[in-house]
């Protein structure tokens, strides 16, 4: 039953989770937007500066900062990369250490600090149908191990999409197609489960164009990526995604005066997935608990 009243819910906000982390406010000064992260794949910080919701071109990463990451013992240096649009290192985080991150930008210094989680497993993850509210809607599962059932674990979910159809064939896809957070209350014991409203049979039949970005073509590639991360930075992209229906600015956890975010976590992904819609099954309820 919370599984069926969790996906109703999903459906109300359906557009709100699948839009990407984009910064734009209304008639306001560009303020300084950090976003780092120090994970088992490597270590990023992007910076760039609030736009307003007019403008449509996509901001890039600003060069001429000093960014550097520390454990306590050893300074890791980010250099800037054009290519990637980021400061990057390609050091990989540790589970349990503590990370600082230091940006120095144009006279400011900026620093945050997080504890790296650690990883949650995918064990199994696919698409099925779901008819509620006179709709048959477009559902991803995925399962996963919770990697410390006994306390409470935070994850940010983030499904990647590769696309050659012709509709999306001139955009960017460098961005997640969705995402979405969630902690492991009511999953079952030592497990994850996750159930993603994405989009409506009707919108992918009707194929109209203010739906490309969130329709799935047969032949897109699909992958998720499951981060855990610690509770500030959940409750930051959380108010995040909030606000931007409600024009709420979250409090960042980087002191310094800007907005983003600077998150240790630990990154696992499923398998790739070529969607074919004719493939996708009817949903099952949840019957057992899964361990693959």
């Amino acid at each position: 039953m919370k599984q069926l009243i969790y996906m109703i819910i999903c459906v109300a906000v359906l557009t709100a989770c699948t839009k990407e982390i984009d910064f734009e406010f209304r008639d306001e000064a560009p303020v300084v937007v950090i976003e780092g992260k120090v994970t088992n794949e490597g270590r990023t910080v992007v910076i760039s500066r609030t736009r307003a919701v007019t403008d449509s071109v996509h901001s890039h990463c600003l060069p001429g900062a000093d960014v550097v990451m520390t454990d306590g013992v050893t300074s890791t240096p980010l250099t800037y990369d054009a290519a990637a649009d980021c400061y990057y290192s390609p050091v990989a985080g540790e589970v349990g250490k503590t990370y600082q991150m230091q940006v120095d930008f144009e006279g400011q210094h900026y620093e945050a600090s997080a504890t790296m989680p650690a990883a949650a497993p995918v064990t199994s993850s696919e698409f099925s149908w779901v008819t509620m509210m006179g709709q048959r809607m477009l559902c991803f599962e995925l399962w996963g191990v919770d990697p410390e059932p006994d306390v409470r674990n935070y994850f940010w979910i983030r499904m990647h999409r590769i696309s050659h159809h012709p509709h999306l064939e001139n955009t960017r896809q460098t961005a997640p197609y969705s995402w979405d957070l969630m902690d492991d209350r009511g999953c079952p014991p030592g497990q994850i489960f996750l159930d993603w409203m994405l989009v409506s049979e009707k919108d992918m039949d009707d194929d109209k164009e203010e739906n490309w970005k969130r329709i799935l073509y047969d032949g897109d590639s699909v992958c998720v990526t499951l981060m855990t991360v610690d509770p500030k930075v959940y409750d930051y992209l959380y108010q995040l995604g909030r606000g931007q229906h409600h024009g709420a600015n979250p409090r960042s956890n980087i002191t310094g005066g800007c907005m983003g975010y600077f998150a240790a976590g630990s990154i696992t992904r499923s398998d790739t997935i070529v969607f074919n819609r004719a493939a996708v099954s009817e949903w099952k309820k949840m019957q057992k608990n899964r361990q693959e």
